[in-house]
């Protein structure tokens, strides 16, 4: 990004299943500054872990929310007039002679959240006349960063700076400019300004770029590397017949004599019962299809090719098991979503372990 770009480390959603606490930590050790969130709980969190560095509350503050934001020392996003001055009252009563910061997000086009470009002018007017508040940031999302020839992410761009130059004409020049997110902060340099919000990036993944068309680009991805492995063991093995209906209504039948491992793990802990028919683990370092449907806390799959597969042996979600290898963006594909929603869906029940 180079020097004088900040970057804000994403640890929303528990640090995208990693574990919010931890990550933050090892973030802020590692030199992070600032840290995004989505709400007032998320970042009560990281001060209660011992984060100093400065928080983003991404989507806002609830209304009865801003004396706990202040309390604990966090930047809210505002995309209301009311909203900042809800703000304002609040530093009111708790603050009387510090300001506070906020960052005001615009809707550049993701008609998600935001401030609609049409309210940015009687914002500018009317954020002018609350002293306890300094707009230190201005900020959006674009919807498509990954698609390198998509027009609407250009135009989102554009409006971008167009609301820039807006909130200048009125005197407003925030010091913190952000557009980009993961995708945008390797693939658009044109997005960077002075602040960018990297998230998938920070755990070893990014939105693979590619074209309108669905084709990929050809340019080198970034060398990132996962840093989450997911692992259990088999709790048992079975030899079963043909025509053995495995799992939930029977849905996998057996078609020639097979052996049957029993794995602790199910959708009770993020593992998708979309997986059925198409997913596969690692074990002895070799790929076991899933048969039968995924239960709430057991899965099955096919060893019969596996010699020696034993009660006891680990068991690959995510990650390595000899030369084989199973990522997350592996587990998306067959299961017809996106890598974001695969980890954030690991579950609170699955122990997370951490190492140097």
């Amino acid at each position: 990004m180079g020097p004088d770009v900040a970057i804000c480390a994403v640890v929303k959603c528990d640090a995208y299943g990693h574990g919010a606490q931890e990550c933050a930590l090892a973030l802020e050790q590692e030199g992070a500054k600032w840290f995004g969130v989505t709400s007032t709980d998320e970042g009560v969190i990281l001060r209660d872990t011992g984060i100093t560095g400065r928080v983003l509350v991404m989507c806002g503050v609830y209304r009865g929310e801003e004396e706990d934001a202040l309390r604990h020392s966090l930047t809210p996003a505002v995309f209301r007039l009311q909203d900042a001055e809800a703000l304002a009252q609040a530093a009111t009563r708790q603050r009387p002679t510090s300001r506070i910061a906020i960052h005001l997000k615009i809707d550049t086009g993701m008609a998600r959240l935001g401030l609609p470009l049409a309210d940015l002018e009687s914002f500018a007017e009317g954020i002018q006349r609350l002293p306890q508040i300094e707009l230190e940031g201005v900020f959006s999302h674009l919807a498509s960063s990954e698609v390198l020839d998509d027009e609407a992410t250009q135009r989102q761009i554009e409006r971008f700076n167009a609301a820039l130059q807006t909130l200048a004409a009125y005197g407003l020049r925030p010091r913190l400019r952000h557009l980009a997110n993961t995708s945008a902060a390797i693939e658009r340099p044109d997005s960077w300004h002075n602040f960018v919000r990297p998230g998938l990036a920070l755990y070893g993944y990014e939105q693979q770029p590619c074209y309108r068309d669905g084709s990929p680009a050809t340019a080198p991805p970034l060398p990132l590397r996962p840093v989450l492995a997911w692992k259990t063991h088999v709790i048992a093995v079975r030899d079963v017949p043909a025509g053995q209906a495995l799992g939930y209504n029977g849905a996998y039948k057996t078609t020639a004599p097979a052996r049957i491992a029993t794995v602790s793990v199910g959708y009770g802990d993020g593992l998708s019962r979309r997986l059925f028919g198409n997913g596969e683990v690692l074990l002895r370092g070799q790929r076991a299809p899933i048969r039968g449907r995924i239960s709430m806390d057991l899965t099955l799959v096919d060893v019969t090719h596996i010699a020696g597969a034993a009660i006891g042996d680990e068991v690959t979600l995510i990650g390595r098991s000899g030369a084989q290898e199973i990522t997350a963006r592996d587990l998306a594909r067959w299961e017809g979503t996106v890598v974001y929603e695969t980890l954030c869906n690991l579950t609170k029940r699955v122990p997370r372990r951490y190492v140097e």
